[in-house]
């Protein structure tokens, strides 16, 4: 339901402003892209249930050609899960307040293909992928450090290393999004972010076995909707079959 508020807002604030999709084939491009989204968060930690969360991030592009691009992207919002019930406790909940940046490279659909003859490429092609490496700052608060006395981990003799409020890890993400067109120098964002963290303290908390079934990191994703501008002069990948069919025409003509 928050998603489609969020894309019912979008839509009606393009509206507002009389932004029209381009419908032409031609696919504008420029050596430089800003941008910024807000959207939610998911963590995916050592408890079982994720409670979704704001974030807001900003980017710069570095546009090699109008499908490939080096982009730096910082982000802030916050990850936070809960667990009803289980053996140390009656009820576990987590807030951690984020902050973070990752550089990536990403490559659209564009790139595998000459030009797009038609509106309906057009749009395909701004699907994109991509991957990065980057590094995040966690607050962590709110978290349940009282244990049933009845377990192993009572408050008066649980491990430290187990518990961890503020730390700070590397990341990578992996990227899937799409670039829709509004304009020449504007483009509709939609944007996800599945995170693989080289931490286990997203939650604030790092379980060992055999105590917890922890096998893995902890990971997040954002999913988020923004506005991206073109800076610069602003060109376009043409459709080189039609220029070609109007050049021989005209010669013809002659």
């Amino acid at each position: 339901m928050r998603i489609v508020t969020i894309m019912s807002l979008c839509l009606a604030a393009f509206t507002s402003i009389n932004a029209q999709i381009r419908m032409d084939p031609f696919y504008p491009y420029s050596k430089w892209t800003v941008g910024a989204g807000a959207g939610f968060s998911e963590i995916y930690g050592n408890l079982n249930h994720s409670t979704s969360e704001p974030i807001i991030r900003i980017n710069v592009e570095r546009n090699a050609n109008a499908w490939v691009c080096l982009d730096a992207e910082i982000f802030q919002g916050a990850l936070a899960d809960y667990e009803t019930k289980n053996h140390w406790t009656n009820g576990m909940n987590v807030y951690n307040q984020i902050i973070g940046g990752h550089i990536d490279a990403r490559i659209s659909l564009g790139e595998f293909f000459k030009f797009p003859p038609s509106f309906f490429a057009k749009t395909l092609f701004g699907i994109y992928g991509g991957i990065g490496v980057g590094y995040m700052f966690n607050n962590v608060s709110n978290i349940t450090q009282k244990f049933k006395r009845s377990d192993k981990y009572e408050i008066v003799d649980y491990n430290p290393n187990n518990i961890k409020t503020r730390t700070s890890n590397f990341y990578v993400p992996f990227i899937l999004g799409w670039n829709l067109h509004l304009s020449k120098r504007c483009m509709l964002n939609i944007n996800y972010e599945f995170c693989y963290a080289f931490s286990d303290y997203l939650d604030g908390y790092n379980f060992a076995q055999p105590t917890a079934h922890n096998y893995y990191n902890d990971m997040f994703s954002m999913f988020t909707f923004g506005l991206h501008f073109y800076l610069g002069h602003v060109g376009v990948v043409r459709h080189v079959h039609n220029d070609e069919q109007k050049r021989k025409v005209k010669i013809k003509a002659k």
